[in-house]
């Protein structure tokens, strides 16, 4: 009797939602691309070649502001869905062109996004009028990682191009229900279209709860321990 009250169990454990819960696609870069991503504007998978180490793994996403590929503020802000009042209020002055990259991912309540973010900017021999920054954004809200004239900077030894780089930090966000998000990440000029600022992205994972993913683990040790006891 207690074997088919375990067996019933272990079928029902196996039975949960764990296959609705999507993960971030290519959050690592490891594919030396930025696919899966939705991008307006101009992103890349970047290396240490460019100065800046990755936290982990080869490789880092790599947003800009300027260059001949990126984005003008409106059809940026519109790829990634957000009220454009939202964004405007990082900055001292209108955006004016940049880079945006979003995918949409399904959680349940109480995940969380982590991700590693480096802010590098060549505006801070600049006035401050030329307030670049970088957000990222949830499905219609956006919310600011850094800025220009907000962010305290490394100037010691900043990538080649740049004036200095907020260094690596870790952001995380807890989803407040179930569903389907769209996460996004974006990078603007401010007052100018030259002077590059980038954000370099790296380790972005929606991780599956360790209670689900351990369940499976933890039943098949309470069957080992009944096996053993009627032995």
């Amino acid at each position: 009797m207690w074997s088919r009250t375990l067996l019933a169990f272990i079928v029902g454990a196996l039975a949960l939602p764990v296959g609705a819960h999507a993960s971030i696609n290519n959050g690592d870069f490891e594919t030396g691309t930025v696919s899966s991503w939705t991008v307006a504007g101009s992103a890349a998978a970047k290396t240490s070649a460019i100065g800046v180490t990755p936290p982990a793994g080869t490789y880092m996403g790599y947003i800009e502001t300027t260059g001949n590929f990126t984005a003008l503020a409106p059809a940026v802000i519109g790829s990634l869905g957000v009220p454009p009042s939202q964004i405007s209020a990082f900055g001292t002055g209108a955006p004016t062109n940049g880079t945006g990259m979003s995918q949409s991912v399904t959680v349940a309540a109480g995940d969380q996004l982590t991700f590693d973010w480096n802010f590098i900017t060549d505006e801070l021999n600049e006035s401050a009028t030329f307030n670049d920054f970088a957000f990222f954004t949830i499905s219609g809200s956006a919310y600011l990682l850094a800025s220009r004239n907000g962010s305290t900077y490394d100037t010691a030894s900043p990538p080649p191009g740049f004036d200095g780089q907020t260094d690596w930090a870790t952001q995380t966000y807890t989803f407040p229900a179930a569903g389907t998000y769209t996460v996004g990440f974006g990078v603007f000029n401010v007052g100018d279209a030259g002077h590059n600022s980038a954000l370099l992205l790296d380790s972005i994972a929606v991780p599956e709860p360790a209670t689900v993913a351990l369940l499976p683990l933890g039943v098949i040790t309470l069957l080992g321990r009944r096996r053993t006891n009627q032995g």
